[in-house]
């Protein structure tokens, strides 16, 4: 049975290319850089374009019994142009044509990508696509993680990206079966991982219940837990880390008052080096976030506790543990359409608390506040915003608004940054349509990083955020900028 289940999975992928979808998207962007001492005028031409097949999902019947068991497969495959570096393919862009070595050479990079592969039953499945990843409930409202690595398929840097600040266990997602009933879902899976000489073996397992709703779904819980184990593999003294981690959310909804509470924990035991008797040590973490709304007012709260060095066996203490980090921050939002103004403002603190246990109580940064304020009508969207370190001093503070004409978006921003009186400033502009021709975007923007406006967040994202203006700062007033002139075509 195992093995024809394979072979109707390849049979059905193979079918699968004469419903695939073609789809891919091309761009050219041109960059002017000007203002310099000697007065150059610096052009660049960066061009990108790749095309993906995604393939329709297909369900084929095993039986047609009441279980009403089926397959179910989706697959994409890509092909990416870009430039190979024969003296460091790690550095190589997909997607990009680069210049930043004479020895490049023009190269075809193609991915095939299996992303569902099921077989389905009434209300159970198995999925051969490995373990879940761990699980994260508790997310910070404010603090955000900056410079978050995205990788392309073969591995190399595509982008930098943000996300919300976190928690989450140290686990190891490893190849293995996925398994949902009734809503609940369990993996399990194991893989050999080999760091220079030494081989590990790695197991990891983990179980989600589903959403439990109780009293006409006022309140409703969800929890999850996972396990990871790793060990050095073929020695007499083995090193070997483990990691256990639970995650818990709730929410009770009583008319116009909604009240959520999610937290994620993990207990790591961490292995002694190889060849060593080193004592083993025990880290406990825990964060965990709390969401109240009620009409118009949204406030969010977030903590994190960590770094808990967990000690056993003492005759007098039994387990006790001494937390070396923490943190804290706060967000209240307040949208005013609820009284007829456009209008949405947003008081946040980060860093409420924020230290370390050295002895004593050792403070290491000081609390950001920041104040937003959010205007939007009709064709009109604007705001403005000011945040301070209350120990630094460093400020920042941003304006800005586009608004949406018949056939295009423009808009504008001004950023302002400094500590003992303004030191820098950034100005931001853009223009941008997607109406002049079907399926393409043109346009034109002065001051932005080139590759937010462009292939990611959009123009009109980066003037409203004052965190991509950080790269246009100018502390040389004979820098005056750089326009950037793009298209970009999807099909």
């Amino acid at each position: 049975m195992k093995k024809g289940i394979i072979v109707l999975l390849i049979a059905v992928l193979v079918s699968g290319f004469a419903f695939a979808d073609f789809s891919g998207n091309a761009g050219v962007r041109f960059d002017a850089f000007f203002g310099d001492d000697s007065g150059a005028f610096i052009t660049s031409n960066v061009k990108s374009f790749d095309f993906s097949f995604t393939f329709t999902s297909e369900k084929v019947e095993l039986d047609s019994a009441e279980d009403e068991i089926h397959v179910e497969v989706a697959a994409s495959a890509k092909f990416i142009f870009g430039e190979i570096n024969p003296a460091d393919m790690g550095d190589w862009k997909n997607g990009e044509f680069v210049t930043t070595s004479d020895l490049s050479d023009r190269g075809i990079g193609a991915v095939i990508k299996l992303d569902t592969a099921k077989i389905v039953g009434k209300n159970w499945y198995v999925s051969v696509l490995g373990t879940q990843d761990a699980y994260d409930y508790a997310k910070a409202p404010v603090l955000t993680i900056k410079n978050k690595k995205v990788k392309d398929d073969f591995g190399n840097v595509k982008k930098y990206t943000t996300q919300a600040a976190s928690y989450v266990v140290d686990y190891n997602k490893v190849p293995g079966v996925t398994v949902g009933f009734n809503g609940f879902t369990a993996s399990a899976g194991f893989d050999y991982v080999k760091l220079g000489s030494d081989k590990f073996f790695v197991a990891s397992a983990s179980v989600e219940t589903p959403e439990f709703a109780f009293n006409d779904d006022t309140v409703k819980v969800q929890a999850a837990a996972e396990f990871s184990r790793l060990g050095l593999s073929g020695t007499s003294a083995k090193a070997v880390d483990s990691v256990i981690g639970a995650s818990a959310k709730a929410t009770v909804a009583i008319q116009d008052i909604t009240i959520g509470v999610a937290t994620d924990l993990g207990l790591e035991y961490i292995g002694a080096e190889v060849g060593t008797l080193a004592d083993k040590d025990t880290e406990f973490n825990i964060d965990a976030r709390v969401d109240f709304k009620y009409n118009f007012v949204d406030v969010n709260l977030y903590t994190y506790a960590g770094k808990a060095g967990l000690k056993f066996g003492s005759a007098l203490n039994g387990v006790y543990s001494k937390f070396n980090d923490f943190y804290l921050e706060a967000k209240a939002a307040f949208d005013l359409n609820a009284f007829e103004l456009p209008l949405k403002v947003t008081v946040s603190a980060k860093n409420i608390t924020n230290a370390e246990v050295g002895g004593d109580l050792r403070f290491k940064y000081g609390i950001e506040p920041k104040v937003e304020v959010e205007f939007a009508k009709d064709a009109i969207k604007a705001g403005a915003s000011f945040s301070i370190n209350t120990e630094d001093k460093i400020w920042d503070a941003l304006v800005y608004g586009t608004y949406a004409f018949e056939k295009f978006t423009a808009g504008a921003g001004v950023s302002l940054m400094g500590f003992e009186g303004l030191r820098y400033i950034a100005f931001g502009a853009f223009a941008e349509s997607d109406k002049l021709v079907k399926g393409a975007t043109f346009g034109l923007a002065y001051g932005l990083d080139g590759d937010d406006a462009v292939y990611s967040d959009g123009a009109a994202a980066c003037v409203s955020d004052s965190d991509n203006y950080s790269a246009n700062y100018k502390a040389d007033p004979v820098e005056a900028g750089e326009i950037v002139a793009y298209c970009k075509i999807a099909f």
